[in-house]
């Protein structure tokens, strides 16, 4: 990727909340969110092959899993009605395991808890 310095100033840098997968997703939303042009060369080819990171470390297949929850969590679950949110947050947990569900719990929980305190 190639970002310039004045975009990375008004939007900020990588969030650091990613661990694997989706911190580039979520910089190019708020790239795109602050009025900035994202552009796709398809001349470009990268390789990467998934499924090999996947075998050689199961934590792999969660990580990706949680940065799809993380990146709808923090730009689409305010706005999405409750029925859609009870399906997307089933297939999360679906294909991210107890272990994503149980953190998506807590997050859930702390969620409410401050919106609480708020009013």
């Amino acid at each position: 990727m190639m970002v310039r310095g004045s975009i990375i100033a008004q939007v900020g840098l990588l969030d650091e909340d990613f661990f694997f997968g989706g911190e580039d997703l979520d910089w190019a939303y708020r790239i795109k969110k602050a009025d900035w042009k994202v552009y796709y060369y398809p001349g470009v080819t990268v390789r990467h092959v998934k499924q090999a990171a996947f075998r050689k470390n199961p934590g792999a297949a969660y990580e990706f899993e949680r940065a799809m929850w993380l990146f709808y969590r923090k730009h689409y679950r305010a706005h999405t009605p409750r029925w859609l949110d009870y399906m997307i947050l089933a297939s999360l947990a679906l294909r991210g395991g107890i272990r994503l569900l149980r953190e998506m719990r807590r997050a859930i929980t702390a969620d409410r808890l401050l919106s609480n305190s708020r009013s």
